[in-house]
C-alpha cells in the first residue's frame, strides 16, 4: 500500500517530551496494572458468585461470551497493530477513529445478536449484554490510549489509567450489586465509573505527552483514511475475533444444552485463564514496542532472544498455576466462590489448557511484531475449528468438562500452529 495523503499529520509517539523507561520498569508497570486489572475483574466474579446466584454468574459469563469478540473484531486489533506500526501510512487519528466507530457498531450489534438469539431469555440475560457492552465501549477506547502509551514506553502511564478504571469500576459495582442485587444496574455503574476515570485520567496522561484528546483528534482524519487503515487491519481483526470466540464457544454450548448454571460453574472457573492471561500479555504488550524495532532494524538474534524469555515466563506461570489447581484447586474454589464451584478436574483442565494459551500468546505477539497478519488468522482458524469440533462432541455429553476439553484443544492446536508460523517467519527475516 502507498504512503496516504495526510500521513504526517500525527507525529509518532516518540517525539514527546516525556523520557521513556527502561524495558525493565515498563514490564514490571505492565504486569503491576494488569495483575491489578485481573485481580478487580476476579472480584466482580466472586461478588456476584457470593451475593447473587449461579444463574447471575452465568448470565454475566454469556453476556461476556457474545459481546466480547464483537467488540474485538470491530476493534480490528487497533491497540495491538498500533503498539508495532511505523506510522509510515497511518495517524493516531486514525486508528482512534477506528477504534471509535468499531466501539459504536459493537454496541449496536451486541443488542442486536441478544435479540436475535435470546429473545425469550428476559430482563437478566438481555439487560446484562447492554450492561457489559457499555463496559467493553468505554474500555476499547481506554485500550488505544493505552497503545499510545506504549509506543512512548511509558507503562507506568499505562498502570495510572488502569488502576484509577478497575477501583473505581469494581467500587461501582460492588455497591450497585450489594445495594440491589441487580446484575444489569451493578454493570451500567460500572460503565459510568469506567467513562468518568477515562475522561478525568486517561487525557491529562496523554496532554502530558504532549497528544489531544481523543476526541479533538478526530477532526483529523477522514472515513475514506479510517476505511483503508480498516482494509490494513482486517486480517488482525478477524484473527482476534476467532480468538475470542474460541473462548465463547463453551458457554454458548452450555446455555444451549445445560442452562445458566452450568455457565455459571464454567465461566467463574475459566476466569482463572482471565486472571493468567493478563499477566502474560502485560509482559507482551511491554515487549511489543521493542520486538517491532528489532524486527524493523533487522536485529532477528534480539527478537529471538526477547520471545523465547517470554515464552519462558509464560510457561512458567503455566506450570505453577496447574500445580496449584491440582493441589489446592477445589478448596480453594471452595472458599473463593462457594461450595458449589468447587470442581477440581474441570479448573485443572482449564488451568492447564490456559498455560498452553499463554505460551501460543507470546509467540503471537512475535508473529504481530513482524506484520504477518496473515497468519494470525491462520493460527486463529484453526484453534477456534479445533475447539469447536471438540465441543460439539463432548459438551452434549460431558457438560462443563467437555467445554474445558473443547479449550484445551483449541489451546494446544493454537500452540502449535504458532510456534511453526513465527520460526518460518524468522528463518525468512533472516535470509532477507
Amino acid at each position: 500500500m502507498t504512503d496516504l495523503p495526510g500521513a504526517g499529520v500525527s507525529a509518532p509517539v516518540s517525539s514527546s517530551p516525556v523520557a521513556q523507561l527502561s524495558l525493565r520498569r515498563n514490564i514490571v508497570y505492565a504486569m503491576v496494572g494488569r495483575g491489578y486489572y485481573a485481580i478487580t475483574q476476579f472480584l466482580i466474579i466472586a461478588i456476584t458468585a457470593r451475593l447473587g446466584s449461579v444463574s447471575d454468574v452465568g448470565a454475566l459469563t454469556l453476556a461476556t461470551a457474545l459481546v466480547t469478540p464483537l467488540f474485538f473484531f470491530t476493534s480490528m486489533g487497533a491497540k495491538t497493530v498500533m503498539t508495532v506500526d511505523d506510522f509510515d501510512r497511518f495517524t493516531r487519528a486514525d486508528y482512534v477513529g477506528l477504534r471509535f466507530a468499531g466501539g459504536l457498531i459493537a454496541l449496536v450489534a451486541s443488542m442486536l445478536t441478544v435479540a436475535l438469539i435470546y429473545p425469550d431469555r428476559g430482563w437478566l440475560v438481555i439487560a446484562s449484554v447492554a450492561g457489559v457492552a457499555l463496559v467493553r465501549f468505554f474500555g476499547a477506547q481506554a485500550a488505544l490510549n493505552q497503545a499510545i502509551f506504549q509506543r512512548a514506553e511509558r507503562l507506568d502511564y499505562v498502570a495510572a489509567s488502569i488502576f484509577t478504571r478497575a477501583t473505581a469500576g469494581l467500587a461501582a459495582f460492588a455497591l450497585a450489586f450489594w445495594w440491589s442485587r441487580d446484575l444489569p444496574l451493578a454493570l451500567f455503574c460500572e460503565a459510568a465509573l469506567w467513562f468518568a476515570s477515562y475522561w478525568l485520567v486517561d487525557t491529562r496522561l496523554l496532554a502530558r505527552l504532549g497528544m489531544e484528546i481523543p476526541l479533538a483528534i478526530l477532526r483529523q482524519t477522514t472515513l475514506r483514511r479510517i476505511w483503508a487503515l480498516t482494509l490494513w487491519v482486517l486480517p488482525m481483526g478477524f484473527a482476534l475475533w476467532l480468538m475470542r470466540a474460541v473462548g465463547s464457544i463453551p458457554p454458548v454450548m452450555l446455555e444451549h444444552y445445560a442452562g445458566l448454571g452450568a455457565v455459571g460453574l464454567f465461566g467463574a472457573l475459566a476466569y482463572a485463564h482471565t486472571l493468567m492471561s493478563m499477566v502474560s500479555n502485560a509482559m507482551a504488550g511491554a515487549a511489543a514496542a521493542r520486538l517491532r524495532r528489532c524486527a524493523r532494524e533487522g536485529r532477528m538474534a534480539a527478537f529471538q532472544s526477547l520471545t523465547r524469555k517470554m515464552m519462558l515466563f509464560s510457561g512458567g506461570l503455566g506450570l505453577g498455576a496447574l500445580a496449584v489447581a491440582w493441589v489446592i484447586g477445589a478448596p480453594l474454589l471452595g472458599l473463593v466462590f462457594g461450595p458449589d464451584y468447587a470442581d477440581r478436574e474441570l479448573f485443572t483442565v482449564i488451568v492447564g489448557a490456559s498455560g498452553l494459551a499463554l505460551v501460543a500468546a507470546t509467540l503471537n505477539t512475535a508473529i504481530t511484531a513482524l506484520h504477518a497478519f496473515g497468519w494470525r488468522v491462520a493460527v486463529a482458524g484453526a484453534s477456534f475449528l479445533a475447539g469447536l469440533a471438540v465441543a460439539l462432541a463432548l459438551v452434549p455429553t460431558h457438560g462443563a468438562l467437555g467445554g474445558g476439553v473443547a479449550f484445551l484443544a483449541s489451546s494446544a492446536v493454537s500452540l502449535v500452529m504458532s510456534w511453526g508460523a513465527c520460526r518460518l517467519l524468522i528463518s525468512r527475516a533472516k535470509r532477507v
